[in-house]
């Protein structure tokens, strides 16, 4: 398979991850994620699955991502990446977590599922997402590949993103589609990257 052929497939990853995430997002507002009742429900194991699906291919849309602008994105790029990548890495275990053990939790043992069971890895794992994001961010954007807006609104959704408030992460969810969507069709895309940025 050709790269061009496997940069446009990271594209659409990047695509797919986005819409997953909002769909996952816009259905939390109707599913108590916080009930431990509402775990053994159909409708929280289907917002789990969004977002497990959404970070898995954010992990294949952002070797694209990355990829695409490498050499542009300089040292940054790379830190940014590579904080980003585990990151994600990290957040996916913990909605693999929500989605497989939870709902037997709350079924088998309640009291264990209330519990703030690995609270530390999960603010670390957090951290580093939102960490690994900004910095992705500002390599994008000081790369000049991809469009500014879409960059700014990458940089803006990694810091809101984690806030405890309704819909928060759709705006990193809506940057990583449009940057996605760009890397995917090719257009808006810088033709020549510019040079090496530390």
């Amino acid at each position: 398979m050709q790269s061009s052929s496997l940069m446009r497939l990271a594209g659409l990853a990047a695509v797919l991850s986005g819409a997953s995430s909002v769909i996952g997002d816009l259905l939390s507002l109707i599913v108590d994620l916080e009930s431990t009742e509402s775990a053994a429900t159909a409708p929280y194991v289907i917002v789990f699955l969004l977002y497990l699906l959404g970070a898995v291919l954010l992990l294949l849309g952002l070797v694209g991502l990355y990829t695409s602008q490498s050499e542009a994105a300089g040292v940054l790029g790379l830190l940014g990446f590579l904080v980003a990548f585990l990151g994600t890495a990290l957040v996916s275990g913990a909605l693999w977590f929500e989605l497989f053990i939870t709902p037997s939790l709350a079924t088998e043992a309640p009291e264990l599922a209330e519990a703030e069971l690995g609270l530390a890895g999960f603010i670390l794992s957090f951290l580093s997402v939102i960490v690994g994001w900004i910095l992705f961010g500002v390599a994008t954007l000081r790369a000049r590949v991809y469009p500014r807006p879409a960059a700014v609104l990458l940089i803006v959704g990694a810091v809101v993103s984690f806030v405890p408030i309704p819909l928060s992460g759709v705006f990193l969810s809506v940057a990583v589609a449009w940057l996605g969507l760009v890397l995917f069709t090719g257009r808006g895309m810088a033709g020549e990257q510019p040079s090496r940025v530390s």
